[in-house]
């Protein structure tokens, strides 16, 4: 995942891994898609003037003591309502957390705050599950018995389940992809800030701007 963006100018040093993030003013895209590239880049650059969700999603896995695991993602959104709220995402193979959504049958994904923590925190998660824990270095962040994570930048969580059988129902494969389909059984308010989640466009995370509106 590639990702920053404006509201003030001033930085946020509520922890070390806080402070070398900070606002700046939104600026054009720096992408153009053309069609003299191949099309797989023609589809990329159209992709990176979309802005996507960004959020952290975590799961237990059992066969080794329920050691975390984690990454950050821009696939997530929401599949259905009804009957039960389903949501969905996509996974890159080979990826160990999706070998311990898949051991599970469960995870939780994190809603992350529009700002500074946020972006910290979505960082963090961005470097893979090797070695060590995968909070090492995240201070302001911890993980609690349900494996939420609870500190600065995550708003909420949304604790899930595999829908159907995990090895099958709700798993996927396209490709050299999993598409992962998931039933919401609780909502956990964590930071529970009013504001918009963080988001992800042309390689930068954002917040959500201004607001069009018909006269």
């Amino acid at each position: 995942m590639e990702h920053q963006y404006h509201s003030s100018s001033r930085s946020i040093q509520t922890s070390s891994a806080l402070s070398s993030w900070h606002t700046s003013p939104a600026k054009p895209p720096t992408t153009h898609p053309t069609t003299s590239e191949p099309l797989p880049e023609q589809l990329r650059s159209v992709m990176r003037l979309l802005p996507h969700s960004v959020v952290v999603c975590t799961s237990q896995q059992p066969d080794t003591n329920g050691s975390l695991r984690a990454m950050t993602m821009s696939s997530f959104t929401s599949l259905t309502l009804s009957p039960t709220p389903l949501v969905t995402f996509n996974v890159a193979t080979p990826s160990r957390t999706l070998d311990a959504i898949r051991a599970s049958g469960a995870f939780t994904v994190h809603i992350l705050a529009g700002d500074a923590a946020g972006a910290a925190v979505a960082a963090h998660f961005t470097r893979g599950n090797l070695g060590g824990s995968v909070l090492e270095g995240l201070e302001a962040v911890a993980c609690d018995e349900e494996g939420v994570l609870r500190g600065e930048g995550v708003l909420f969580a949304l604790r899930c389940r595999v829908l159907g059988d995990a090895a099958e129902g709700g798993l996927v494969r396209v490709r050299d992809h999993v598409i992962v389909v998931g039933e919401v059984v609780a909502m956990v308010p964590v930071m529970g800030e009013k504001g918009f989640g963080l988001v992800y466009a042309d390689r930068r995370y954002r917040q959500v701007g201004e607001v069009l509106e018909k006269e």
